[in-house]
């Protein structure tokens, strides 16, 4: 009893440092972080603290690499410099064939996660379209980090910790990858965009990155999605919506061959359509649970199709054809021809004045 009551003092105390630290009232302070770390081992929470990343996989065979980090923990307390190296765990039952030298990562954005959620449904998904013996398929689950009350908060776990803890855990698995798909929503297209440039430094992978309606806080630079240093084949798209997030998730990166699915979407316009979306381009219909359910998967623009159509996984030839396309693009608008939109005001009057009649 005298133990917990310990603890839960001491962790009154780093919640209230964490109210200063937020406030970058005492960032630079070696001292007081230092103090806070003491006082996190003397309560036993060391391991919170050093939290790392396991890496498991389910009867699919398709891996969950989770990091197990906090966004309070291994941000402020530790700081990302700290954080970016963890200790990686691979869990004895994962096997992964020799002939495998291609990898498939999905993951989420903020107040999300991956594991029994839609980047786990879309990383099986991919996992039947693929040859086992060839890709890597997974999902990437950092909900300690994007659990936040800010975005910007998930955006710069997302970058500066949970990005190199992904790539970190990637290159452990299979260091001489040859092509690495990443899939991002949101925040989380910070964390494949800054994983991708580690990988891109320490290995010569071709790299493909899927930005679904990426998230540019205020201030910060487009231009950093995609723009990877190195000798690689670096590939990136962005599908997108205008949904209720405005700007700051449907701009047309420089970086990024760039789609407007807004248009697409046949309910009201939002920021889960383009996962949802992209999901459907892979098994050809949209998940029971979604509100699109039994509607038509739409990919084509004048006779391309996109979506899951455009990467190494759909075929060489399909692959091919995606390194030709140009990125900066003022974006390609998918669209519903010759039909009704759902929320179209002009229709919605039309049918009330004939039910007055």
């Amino acid at each position: 009893m005298e133990s917990k009551v310990k603890k839960l003092r001491i962790l009154a105390i780093v919640v209230f440092l964490s109210g200063m630290f937020s406030l970058e009232i005492t960032l630079a302070d070696i001292d007081a972080r230092q103090k806070v770390i003491e006082l996190l081992t003397s309560a036993g929470l060391s391991d919170k603290l050093n939290a790392g990343v396991k890496i498991s996989a389910d009867d699919t065979a398709v891996l969950c690499i989770a990091d197990e980090g906090k966004f309070f923990m291994q941000y402020i307390i530790a700081e990302p410099n700290v954080s970016a190296e963890p200790n990686v765990i691979i869990d004895p039952n994962v096997r992964i064939p020799f002939s495998c030298n291609k990898a498939v990562i999905v993951t989420h954005g903020f107040i999300d996660k991956a594991e029994s959620d839609w980047p786990d449904d879309l990383a099986n998904q991919i996992r039947h379209k693929t040859d086992p013996n060839r890709w890597i398929c997974g999902f990437f689950d950092w909900r300690g980090g994007a659990a936040v009350i800010n975005p910007v908060d998930a955006a710069k776990y997302g970058r500066d910790v949970a990005g190199p803890r992904l790539a970190k855990a990637l290159l452990k698995l299979e260091p001489d990858l040859e092509h690495v798909h990443l899939i991002g929503h949101s925040a989380g297209c910070w964390t494949i965009n800054s994983a991708a440039g580690i990988i891109a430094k320490r290995t010569d992978a071709q790299i493909h990155l899927t930005f679904l309606d990426a998230y540019v806080p205020a201030f910060w630079d487009q231009a950093e999605f995609g723009r990877i240093e190195g000798e690689n084949v670096i590939w990136a798209e962005h599908y997108y919506t205008k949904d209720i997030t405005l700007g700051y998730t449907q701009k047309d990166l420089s970086a990024a061959h760039n789609v407007d699915i807004t248009d697409i979407d046949p309910l009201i316009k939002e920021h889960k359509f383009p996962y949802r979306w992209y999901y459907a381009t892979v098994a050809g219909r949209f998940r029971d649970c979604d509100s699109e359910a039994g509607d038509t998967v739409l990919t084509e623009y004048k006779g391309l199709d996109y979506g899951f159509a455009r990467s190494a996984e759909a075929g060489r030839q399909n692959w091919e054809k995606t390194l030709t396309l140009r990125k900066g693009n003022k974006a390609v608008k998918l669209e519903r021809s010759g039909k009704k939109k759902l929320l179209d005001l002009k229709i919605f009057k039309q049918n009330q004045r004939q039910k007055n009649e």
